[in-house]
């Protein structure tokens, strides 16, 4: 899931701006606000706040921790709390270390996956206006523009992406991910600080002694 929140951010931040031209009014000021935003960033660290709801079985599960961000492709997720476990997305490789399972799972992305929101965008970023319909949802809570993403491939596992950008920083500040089986994903980002010096370390990943690889 951690993949398909980086793909949007990438996926506004670099958007051919073809794809803003074809959108409407709104949707294109707010795109261009965005690009502008991050044309002027190279590193993003940030809090994140994370629940999944999901309303068929009535549960809630919340988590919170640090994001590092490299753009544009490398991404660092550490979660914290009673369960803590790390992601790292490097390029088009994919890691999750999960200490109290004693296994890190490592995956490569399909291009398929990077362009249309499994994965993180980084290469077919020339066709996103092929796979998405993007139209403007306003204005949501504290003035903040809404996005809202359409998939146009059915084979996608959710039916609508909402971003909330912030109006006078142009820097994403909410993603939810709404499944096709009915759960709600949703990121906030807090304590959001720009161009800060992010160790090459944090990106590079040493396997512990005795963990178990798992590669699906």
């Amino acid at each position: 899931m951690r993949s398909a929140f980086a793909a949007i951010m990438i996926l506004l931040i670099t958007a051919a701006p073809g794809w803003a031209a074809d959108a409407d009014n709104g949707t294109a000021r707010v795109l261009a606000l965005v690009r502008k935003a991050y044309s002027t960033i190279t590193t993003i660290r940030a809090r994140f706040d994370q629940t999944e709801d999901r309303p068929g079985v009535g549960i809630s599960h919340r988590e919170e921790g640090v994001l590092s961000f490299v753009l544009p492709d490398r991404m660092r997720w550490d979660y914290q709390g009673k369960k803590p476990h790390r992601v790292i997305i490097d390029g088009s490789l994919v890691w999750i270390y999960m200490p109290s399972k004693n296994q890190v799972v490592r995956r490569k992305m399909t291009p398929e996956e990077m362009r249309q929101g499994a994965g993180t965008f980084l290469g077919g970023i020339d066709r996103l206006e092929k796979d998405f319909t993007v139209r403007s949802g306003g204005t949501g809570s504290e003035g903040r523009y809404v996005l809202k993403l359409f998939p146009k491939s059915k084979k996608t596992p959710y039916d609508m992406i909402k971003i909330l950008v912030g109006p006078d920083t142009g820097i994403i500040e909410r993603i939810t991910i709404y499944h096709r089986i009915g759960n709600v994903t949703t990121i906030s980002f807090s304590r959001i600080e720009r161009n800060v010096k992010l160790s090459p370390d944090l990106f590079k990943w040493d396997i512990p002694e005795g963990t178990e690889i798992v590669e699906p």
